[in-house]
Order: C-alpha cells, then sequence, then structure tokens
C-alpha cells in the first residue's frame, strides 16, 4: 500500500479537551436564525414607532419615550444573547473534568463514528445525523435542529486531518448533508 492510499483510508483522530469558549460561538450559530427574527420585528417596530411620531409631528415626545419603545426591545434582544451565555457557563461548570475531554474517530469504510465522552463510549451511525456544518474555527455535527454537537479545528493533530473528515463526511451524508464553506 503507497502512502497516498494509506492517508486517504486512514482513521481521522481527533482528540481535544472542551472550553468554554467553544461553547457560546456555536450556541449563538445555533439560535443564530431566532436572534435575526427577533432584530427584524425590532427594527420594524421602532421603524413604526418613530414614523407615528414623525407623522404627528411630536419628536419631543419621542424623544421621551424612546427608552420605552426603543430601548426595551432592544434589551429583550441583548437578554436572550446573555440567556445563551449563562446556559453556556452553567453546562460548562456542570461537566466534569473527565466529561471535557471528547475523542472522536471518524473512518470511512464504517457506518457511523465513534465518540468517547469522559469514561463513556458509543458509536453513532451516520443516519443520525442530519448535517455538519464548519465555521471559522470548529464543525458543528447536527442531529436535528436543535442538537448539534461541536468539534474544534484544533482538535485536529494534523493540516491533513481536516479535508480527509471533510470527504468522509461528504462521501456519507452527500453534498446537501455538508456546508464546508467558513461563515
Amino acid at each position: 500500500m503507497n502512502k497516498a492510499t494509506e492517508t486517504i483510508g486512514s482513521p481521522v483522530h481527533i482528540h481535544f479537551s472542551l472550553e468554554r469558549r467553544d461553547l457560546f460561538p456555536a450556541s449563538i450559530r445555533m439560535v443564530k436564525r431566532r436572534l435575526l427574527i427577533g432584530i427584524g420585528i425590532l427594527t420594524l417596530f421602532a421603524a413604526g414607532v418613530i414614523y407615528f411620531f414623525v407623522l404627528i409631528d411630536e419628536l419631543g415626545l419621542l424623544l421621551q419615550l424612546s427608552p420605552l419603545f426603543i430601548g426595551l426591545p432592544i434589551m429583550g434582544v441583548a437578554g436572550q444573547v446573555l440567556r445563551v451565555h449563562a446556559t453556556c457557563r452553567k453546562y460548562f461548570s456542570s461537566l466534569s473534568e473527565s466529561q471535557r475531554r471528547i475523542s472522536y474517530m471518524f473512518s470511512s469504510n464504517a457506518d457511523g463514528y465513534d465518540l468517547q465522552y469522559g469514561d463513556s463510549f458509543s458509536h453513532i451511525a451516520w443516519t443520525d445525523v442530519s448535517r455538519v456544518v464548519e465555521q471559522s474555527v470548529f464543525f458543528l455535527i447536527y442531529f436535528n435542529r436543535y442538537d448539534a454537537r461541536i468539534i474544534p479545528k484544533r482538535g485536529f493533530h494534523q493540516d491533513s486531518d481536516i479535508p480527509r473528515f471533510k470527504s468522509i463526511v461528504r462521501s456519507k451524508l452527500g453534498d446537501k448533508g455538508c456546508s464546508f464553506e467558513p461563515d
């Protein structure tokens, strides 16, 4: 077997220790659509209120009431971001040291991939994975719209592991299940 064939067919091992800073960007990515909808509704509401007060020529009253009509909704959206941050902190602090050590093994000739999470070991079938999304510093493996696992790119030990990982995922999920252009 030559070196090129061995590299392509060999499994990709990913080992990392989960850090608190890994969770928040991934969680924001997962709720991004809902946050954008909230910001859109906030923008329409604020524009409507501003238009109404301009229409009735009450700019002074608009300035007096702007914290109520504009500030409180902005705080509502910012509150959701803070809620996500607090949830990430709580989740991370609830993990034991062994649960923060995670290992994956992806092989091109297997029907799934292996996961070691703390002291536990499991095999996840590719049929349970809905899609894999690449971000600038991590990958997200989605099982459904609300459940995803993070794989930081720092967990890949060799530069050649990331293209091999992408190739394995693409061969198992097809192009529809892969989004490999970092945002």
